[in-house]
């Protein structure tokens, strides 16, 4: 069968920092598409992220080749697109069977099809198994109620099938199709890269933490998987030898959730003379000195922490199992290995007051960060914030549930304590007075090791001036 794997077009607002030039490569479909191709069909990826004219673009590719099926991954700010281009699907070709996969999917559930007419199925959670069954039953004339993980259309209702267990060795699943899309193409936004080409790595799935304001254990059903570390380094050589990438960015929500496997990835790239420099998220509960030590010397120039809060109190009802305290010392360990650090932090988690809103606006500072991110929490579907805001909140309902509502800079739901017009201050305030710095300024300048960086760097700057924050 020959397939089509869509990344839709994702809505960027004018009010975000990201543009429409900032693109991670599709690694989802880049896995689907190695799994197909294993399976001895063929695929296709039209990434609709780097693709001007996209419509235009995906009318004439379907004018000119058929499909058997086109699948669209999607997320919560590609909906609108993956509506858009499944119309056009079928309008040109009316047979072609439209699968939707990815988180939106799988944290909204069959419901989402309610929203997409032209789609006939959807799959939820890992998609490389499913798509395999999905398209033999599909070759085959069979009935889909025995696969598992899927939701179609039969005369007019949606039937959504059992829940598919998870794929529980991950190094079975072949490396991704990276054949199929440019590496070259991709740019992540500014600051966030030293090297080009860079791309991401999937050394791991899952995360056994809770946060609440986290759809990860929807997806992922709080089960870690890891990969070995010989395959990681087997992928990492991979890249670095045939496709000529210099920087690696680690997807996984936790890299270091492991110590031991850690140790290992981080020897081997010493070991194999990789010559790649690399980059990670993490959590300070999961760090130590001799680790981040370690890290540097394999060539981690860069970690990012899912801090939150500068509030002790806040973290205790966000569940996120850290302290202040602890977040301290990791930071500190990682400015000491001579990383670059990066802390991402929530404003207006409920039960958040103007005293800890302050606190969280001033602890990137004290802690002396190179980079902090700032978002307005989003409740994601099926997260235990969302059924809290839901349940004692007045919600915003313009822009709750809406698809094209500007993620990270919305207020969607009123707290009395903290008044609207307090929190859109305190949100511009955060963000350019970390950065509107002259320490800041230097910081930058010592970091910039080549033109892609200073470029970026410059690009950054002049978006920051130019960020209306909200609409």
């Amino acid at each position: 069968m020959k397939m089509l794997l869509v990344m839709s077009p994702m809505f960027k607002h004018s009010t975000h920092f990201l543009a429409s030039t900032d693109n991670e490569i599709p690694i989802g479909l880049c896995y689907l598409a190695a799994a197909l191709e294993k399976a001895g069909h063929s695929a296709k990826i039209f990434d609709g992220q780097i693709i001007p004219r996209v419509e235009e673009e995906f009318t004439n590719l379907l004018k000119i080749e058929n499909f058997d099926a086109i699948g669209f991954s999607v997320v919560s700010q590609a909906v609108l697109g993956a509506i858009k281009l499944s119309e056009i699907a079928k309008k040109l070709r009316p047979s072609v069977i439209t699968i939707i996969g990815g988180a939106q999917p799988t944290v909204m559930g069959e419901k989402i099809m309610d929203a997409m007419p032209d789609i006939d199925i959807a799959v939820f959670g890992e998609g490389e198994k499913t798509i395999i069954e999905l398209i033999h039953h599909l070759e085959n004339k069979k009935s889909l109620d025995s696969i598992k993980g899927v939701a179609y259309k039969k005369n007019g209702r949606v039937i959504r099938t059992e829940r598919r267990e998870l794929i529980q060795n991950i190094d079975s699943i072949p490396f991704p199709a990276y054949h199929l899309i440019n590496i070259k193409k991709y740019t992540p936004p500014p600051g966030l890269f030293f090297r080009k080409p860079i791309v991401g790595v999937i050394s791991a799935r899952g995360c056994p933490f809770n946060c609440h304001f986290c759809a990860d254990r929807i997806i992922w059903q709080g089960v870690v998987r890891l990969r070995k570390p010989e395959r990681v380094l087997d992928e990492i050589e991979l890249l670095a030898k045939k496709y000529g990438v210099k920087e690696i960015k680690f997807f996984d929500d936790t890299f270091t959730i492991n110590r031991q496997r850690t140790i290992a990835i981080c020897n081997g790239i010493l070991e194999r003379n990789l010559n790649v420099i690399w980059r990670c998220s993490s959590r300070v509960d999961t760090v130590d000195k001799e680790l981040l030590a370690l890290m540097k010397k394999s060539g981690c120039w860069s970690i990012s922490f899912g801090i939150e809060s500068g509030s002790d109190e806040m973290l205790k009802k966000m569940d996120k199992r850290i302290t202040v305290e602890k977040v301290k010392k990791a930071v500190k360990w990682a400015k000491e290995a001579g990383m670059e650090t990066k802390g991402f932090f929530l404003l207006n988690y409920p039960g958040d007051t103007i005293e800890t809103t302050e606190k969280t606006i001033a602890f990137p500072k004290e802690l002396d960060l190179d980079f902090a991110g700032f978002n307005l929490i989003f409740p994601f579907w099926g997260t235990q914030v969302r059924e809290e805001i839901e349940k004692n909140y007045q919600i915003e309902k313009k822009v709750w549930d809406k698809w094209d509502t500007p993620l990270g800079n919305t207020i969607f739901f009123h707290q009395p304590q903290l008044p609207d017009e307090y929190l859109k201050k305190a949100f511009k305030r955060a963000a350019r007075g970390f950065y509107l710095r002259p320490k800041m300024f230097f910081k930058a300048l010592k970091r910039i090791r080549n033109f892609e960086m200073l470029k970026s760097y410059v690009v950054g700057a002049l978006r920051l001036f130019k960020l209306r924050m909200f609409k």
